[in-house]
């Protein structure tokens, strides 16, 4: 049975090869898209997933409360981590890493005297006990004891190869920024579904300052492993009174204040504790994290995106179907006459719509092997199908429930025919289905719509965080990297590089903006009050060359001992309460036995900048000169005017001449800045790519719907124009139908998009206010569409021969 009806679906599709063309088309497409967005959610959710003790490895964050806002950190005092072990009994273990993401030098010579010199910027450093908390499987030496000294190290396999070649690389010996280290084990490489990821990864107690006594300072990520049955909340509710039992002490003796004065300025500390297997997608952002995590919002944006397009390619097949209708009317009326029942020709529609949906599952597959490392290349992934014994039955079981749900309609619609009256020629429809239809493609056009919006409001928000003015020029500037190991040839370097043709400027700074701050806890002389603030260190020349804007007082200056002067933003004054704080004392406690306290004097105010991304509105900023002792200078900032090329060159033969053992890193300003909203960026990509495939989606069925309509209205259209109706008129009249239907879909679309991408936005502290022409671009754009995609069939129903419409065949 199912072979005869296997037979009869092939040949009514080979019988109507245009109509099979265009569904399979549609259908494939949509399939391929659905197929595509879930295995980029799948690999959302995969992160962390190796951990077999997953469930129970929970990574602490801080919520730093400051008198006038919040700051949360992915990393917290070092000392905490053996606090928690030894008091909490919920605590089995814990882990404390130090990730390294700048590029430090790393360097090897072999027996044969050759070097090898690479930069890295996946250097870590870890406690011992990581690889019993863990899963990173050691391929060569000990896990218990890689890294349990201090010098020790584990390299990734990947890493062993690129240094050692063939060679056995235990107990080989490398240079880097951060000393000597002995290589102790080899682990797998990090996977890339791993919210952290690292090349080498050396013993933390080889910096003596974890060695110290810190419960103020954020130093390290840190990892606790639960006891089996432990409850995180309940440890998490513990934690105040931990902070007040070894952070109080610590900030009373580094401020020289009481912990309640401290708190009741508004300064508090707040831990929670976050699943490792929920880190990546975690709706909260915070400052430090190893890796850019992912987003649960795009997350469920994508998977409504796959619900959305595998319903307008449902909804196509059923339009396409109902618009052959007509034409296969006479073949169900034969059909019912020789005996065949209603559910025999219902089984046969449903057949035939799987043969479509399985074909289209093979198309589909096709498509994915083309498209698949583009869609990687938006998305920032490594994706790819792995057609296991499980995966090909899956995806054909899938293709078969879709073509069992696109084709359930018109099965039961076609299987209804009166054989009486379509044998006659008279068969009509009706307007009792009509409503369904004209709902579906309304519906395909509302998710069209809302799509189109989306993507402008993404798009013109990305634009506005590229174009923004920062409060600085960030075009045209050249970063040189790693300025510090210069030493004694800094200043040397930088006057050399103003030598250089169409080179305009150039400056240090011990940071950039968007990365890299210190904080800086402040007081007033004879005021308890403590401020919190972030810094950076610039020289002399570093305010101007940048393009700070001093608003009141002067910036650092060669002509003035500015070593203990500071330069504050706008916000920072206003934290003060000052109208003009220029010549204010501020004093900076370093901490220590007894405290060491610093004053600078406030010499000016610069007009605030985004020192961080747009997601964060500016807080207190503090600028010290680079020869304050606190910060050197790690950046050099090049302004060029033009001839890019020619002026790095130049840069590079000078930085050969000064530095000759040391690799010369550069980068451009506006370009390490767009790489904060590189998530969203790939995200808006994706979804420009997806919104446009579901409206031409979303317009092969309507172009199906207009066959239909005008197959229904021919004799009218004949009628029409024996009357005399022009071919516009007959057009216009077929397009009004679709146009009403459009506007319901805008009318519905637009308070739906408004509220979705005004909540989206919200994860910007600067933003863009959705404007009513992105809305009117929406649906002027949704009716343009439409209509290119009926005139087609209404053109060639208006050009019809009435003689040829009103003949009965």
């Amino acid at each position: 049975m199912i072979r005869n009806y296997s037979k009869t679906g092939f040949r009514s599709l080979l019988r109507q090869k245009a109509f099979s063309i265009i569904n399979i088309i549609g259908l494939s497409v949509g399939l391929a898209s659905v197929i595509m967005i879930l295995l980029y959610v799948e690999d959302e959710y995969s992160f962390d997933k190796f951990h077999k003790k997953g469930d129970r490895i929970y990574k602490v964050f801080l919520e730093r409360n400051y008198p006038d806002h919040v700051t949360l950190y992915a990393i917290i005092p070092h000392s905490f981590s053996e606090v928690m072990v030894s008091d909490f009994p919920e605590v089995e273990n814990a882990v404390r890493m130090f990730a390294n993401n700048n590029e430090i030098l790393v360097t090897y010579t072999n027996e044969k005297n050759k070097l090898k010199s690479f930069e890295e910027d996946k250097f870590y450093l870890g406690d011992s006990t990581f690889f019993d908390v863990f899963d990173v499987r050691m391929v060569k030496g000990d896990p218990a004891t890689a890294i349990s000294n201090p010098q020790d190290l584990v390299i990734t396999e990947e890493t062993a190869f690129k240094y050692f070649g063939d060679e056995d690389p235990l107990n080989k010996v490398i240079q880097s920024d951060f000393g000597e280290f002995t290589v102790r084990g080899v682990c797998e490489n990090i996977p890339e579904n791993s919210h952290f990821d690292f090349d080498f990864i050396g013993a933390l107690e080889t910096f003596p300052f974890f060695q110290t006594t810190n419960f103020t300072g954020f130093s390290s990520h840190t990892y606790l492993l639960l006891a089996d049955g432990a409850n995180p909340k309940m440890l998490e509710d513990k934690f105040p009174q931990m902070v007040d039992t070894y952070a109080g002490p610590q900030i009373e003796q580094n401020l020289n204040t009481t912990y309640e004065e401290y708190v009741a300025a508004g300064n508090g500390y707040n831990y929670s504790l976050v699943n490792v297997r929920d880190i990546h997608l975690n709706p909260v952002k915070y400052e430090s994290q190893m890796r850019q995590g992912g987003s649960r919002t795009y997350v469920y944006i994508f998977i409504t995106t796959a619900i959305l397009i595998l319903l307008i390619a449902c909804i196509n097949l059923m339009n396409l179907a109902t618009a052959r209708s007509a034409e296969r009317a006479k073949e169900v009326g034969i059909r019912k006459t020789l005996g065949s029942n209603k559910n025999q020709l219902i089984y046969q529609f449903l057949v035939e719509s799987v043969i479509m949906s399985v074909i289209s599952l093979i198309v589909a597959i096709g498509i994915i092997y083309f498209a698949l490392p583009y869609f990687n290349g938006l998305a920032g992934k490594s994706l790819s199908i792995s057609y296991t014994s499980m995966v090909l039955p899956a995806m054909f079981a899938f293709a078969v429930v879709v073509g069992l749900l696109s084709g359930s309609y018109p099965a039961f619609i076609l299987s209804g025919f009166n054989p009486a009256v379509v044998l006659k020629g008279n068969m009509q429809m009706g307007k009792d289905h009509s409503w369904l239809r004209n709902g579906l493609v309304t519906f395909q056009f509302f998710i069209s719509i809302f799509l189109i919006i989306g993507t402008l409001v993404v798009h013109r928000q990305m634009e506005y965080v590229q174009n923004k003015n920062l409060g600085y020029d960030k075009n045209n500037l050249i970063i040189i990297e790693r300025a510090g190991v210069l030493g004694n040839s800094l200043n040397t370097y930088i006057e050399e590089s103003k030598t250089i043709a169409h080179v305009t400027g150039a400056a240090g700074s011990g940071s950039i903006p968007g990365k890299f701050y210190t904080g800086m806890f402040l007081t007033t002389d004879g005021n308890s009050e403590i401020y919190t603030v972030n810094s950076m260190a610039i020289d002399d020349d570093y305010a101007t060359n940048i393009g700070f804007e001093i608003i009141q007082g002067r910036g650092f200056s060669k002509d003035f001992n500015d070593s203990l002067s500071i330069l504050i933003n706008e916000q920072a004054r206003e934290m003060l309460e000052l109208e003009d704080p220029v010549g204010m004392k501020l004093i900076n406690n370093n901490g220590g036995n007894p405290p060491v306290s610093i004053q600078y004097e406030v010499i000016g105010v610069v007009k605030n900048f985004h020192y961080m991304s747009l997601h964060d509105e500016i807080s207190p900023f503090v600028l010290l000169n680079s020869e304050s002792g606190r910060g050197g200078v790690n950046f050099i900032s090049v302004r060029v005017d033009g001839n890019y090329q020619e002026v790095i060159a130049a840069l590079e033969d000078k930085w050969i001449l000064l530095a000759p053992e040391q690799p010369f890193k550069y980068s451009f300003m506006d370009e390490s800045l767009a790489q904060q909203y590189i998530s969203e960026s790939n995200s808006a990509n994706l979804l420009r790519m997806f919104a446009i495939l579901a409206i031409i989606i979303a317009c092969v069925g309507l172009f199906g719907l207009a066959a239909y309509t005008a197959g229904l209205r021919t004799k009218e259209i004949g009628v029409r124009k024996v009357m005399g109706a022009s071919v516009f008129s007959v057009v216009a009249m077929l397009s009004k139908d679709f146009t009403i239907l459009i506007m319901i879909a805008f009318v519905v679309a637009v308070p739906v998009s408004w509220v979705a991408m005004d909540n989206w936005l919200g994860n910007f502290a600067y933003r863009i206010n959705i404007g009513i022409d992105v809305f009117a671009i929406g649906g002027i754009s949704a009716l343009l569409i439409a209509w290119i995609t009926v005139s087609y069939q209404s053109i060639k129903a208006a050009i019809v021969n009435p003689v040829n419409s009103l003949r009965n065949e």
